[in-house]
């Protein structure tokens, strides 16, 4: 995150009245600096509270017993992602990377809610903590109640609109501060449950993880597409699986990858946003990022983002003129969600969930090289729809790669191999996703254009798909092929055991259809800006 221009090396400024409650601690050096291996950075109130302790050392994530050789045990700490909102029960728990060094600049992150509007505090830093040499002199710490000290300004004037800025005026300089601002204010249970809540991010780069739970109706907007950018490198290395909320962070370990050793299953997941329990959640006009770069050896799994909402009447997504980047497992979907103007790209099973229906309309569906076999084109999807539901469509949208992709390496799906009796048999009417209730592959290509690096295949038949043979309703179909430049694609190599080119799928060809079982056959039509 960039530091706002500021006298002197410290961010905020000593003596600054109107600090940001969710800011980054900052100092600028003469060049760059570096992290030692020991000590620790302390917050405290004027009145000597400590609010908050950062340890550098390995000491955090070798308590659990952990043995995982990846990457550093230092510099780790674990947050609580919504741990300052009052209404939540369950909140985010994750391993993050609390001191960043970018050029000159030592950037600090507290953990999440730590420091409180209208409040005064001081910072201390241990002396080799950071090593390097500010305005000529050696750095040796902070020490004192005097030698960095600031004020955090008041609460925001509007409960349910806010701005977010990382080196200009905004209400806050995070969007996850904004996220608990909204959560507290208006979460599903709280004073403005019902009404319209905005989130508006001034162009930057905001290096971090989110979390928003119980909050409906809230549109989160971009200045610009490309110059918001919202990014962490996450993984299923890092923060073992899918990630939701818990009342208390895990402590049972699990692999970190083949023969590396074992990691603390947190429970926050491997996402860069984990959304639960949300309806009406608007996404537009900006870049959502997950920065892993697949490594041979770590369980790279790595999504942008998580819906994890699934009732019937609710849980719909909207994600308008979005680029959503990652590698493996870039979207992973539940419930309703319409995807427009958007940018997906990813290598391997980038879109993947059991969403009712997933509609991706007039957007882009991009194959990256993959780091760890870049002569494999990998798959597009693994549909586990709910059964009895549309699952994913894609409608009006085109299939593209990087140039270095092979010709005809790309699976447009591949199963995850849920098969009867234990799934995809069984209807839910409740909203609840039993085993029974999912694992369908469930996914209709309609009026697609797709490059060459689409297999002439395109779909691989083991494991079997399920449902093995596709109906109107069910399984893989393709309809309206194209190449990219608009002709008719040639799909009679096609899998014809396991797809249909030939199935009438024009009950999935709008908006209104691809969504009208949404609450029990109210239907949801969601409109372009």
């Amino acid at each position: 995150m960039s530091p706002a221009a500021h006298a002197g090396p410290f961010l905020p400024d000593t003596g600054d009245t109107a600090a940001y409650s969710d800011t980054r601690l900052a100092i600028t050096f003469d060049t760059a600096p570096s992290l030692g291996s020991t000590g620790k950075i302390k917050v405290f109130t004027t009145d000597g509270t400590l609010v908050d302790t950062i340890d550098v050392s390995d000491a955090v994530s070798k308590m659990s017993g952990e043995t995982q050789t990846l990457f550093s045990a230092r510099n780790t700490e674990i947050d609580k992602l919504g741990g300052n909102v009052p209404s939540l029960a369950q909140w985010r728990y994750v391993y993050y990377r609390p001191v960043v060094i970018s050029g000159s600049t030592a950037s600090i992150k507290l953990h999440d809610g730590a420091l409180r509007p209208n409040t005064a505090y001081y910072v201390n830093i241990d002396d080799g903590v950071l090593n390097g040499k500010v305005a000529g002199a050696s750095f040796r710490g902070v020490s004192g109640t005097n030698a960095w000290t600031f004020k955090t300004r008041a609460t925001p004037g509007s409960p349910t609109s806010v701005t977010v800025d990382d080196d200009g005026p905004a209400d806050f300089r995070t969007v996850q501060g904004a996220l608990n601002w909204i959560m507290q204010n208006g979460c599903v249970t709280c004073a403005y449950a019902g009404a319209a809540k905005t989130i508006t991010v001034k162009n930057g780069n905001y290096r971090e993880l989110l979390f928003l739970r119980n909050v409906n109706n809230l549109t989160i907007t971009g200045e610009s597409r490309s110059g918001v950018i919202v990014f962490y490198d996450n993984s299923d290395s890092f923060n073992p699986g899918t990630g939701f909320g818990t009342a208390a962070a895990g402590d049972t370990l699990v692999s970190a990858g083949p023969n590396v050793g074992t990691r603390r299953y947190l429970g926050g997941g491997r996402n860069v946003l984990l959304a639960e329990n949300a309806d009406l959640l608007k996404l537009t006009n900006f870049t959502l990022w997950n920065a892993h770069r697949k490594t041979s050896g770590w369980d790279n799994q790595a999504e942008t983002m998580y819906f994890n909402s699934s009732a019937l009447g609710g849980s719909r997504l909207s994600a308008l003129s979005m680029n959503f980047m990652s590698a493996q497992d870039t979207l992973l979907l539940k419930g309703w969600s319409w995807f427009y103007k958007s940018y997906i790209s990813g290598d391997v099973d980038f879109i993947w969930g059991s969403p009712y229906a997933a509609l991706f309309e007039q957007s882009e569906l991009h194959t990256i090289v993959d780091g760890t076999n870049a002569s494999s084109g990998g798959y597009i999807f693994q549909a586990r729809a709910a059964y009895g539901y549309p699952g994913f469509v894609v409608l009006n949208s085109k299939l593209t790669a990087d140039a270095a992709i092979p010709a005809g390496s790309t699976w447009l799906a591949r199963s995850g191999g849920l098969a009867p009796p234990t799934y995809c048999t069984t209807k839910t009417t409740t909203g609840g996703l039993g085993s029974a209730n999912l694992g369908c592959d469930n996914l209709a290509y309609i009026n697609t254009r797709m490059g060459t690096h689409i297999r002439t295949a395109g779909w691989q038949a083991t494991p079997a798909p399920t449902p093995a043979t596709p109906t109107a309703t069910a399984g893989w179909r393709e309809r309206g092929s194209m190449d990219l430049s608009g002709n008719t694609l040639n799909v009679s190599g096609r899998n014809q055991n396991v797809s249909s080119t030939g199935i009438d799928l024009s009950g999935l060809d709008t908006r209104a259809e691809v969504f009208q079982a949404w609450n029990n056959g109210a239907g949801w039509v969601p409109t372009t800006p």
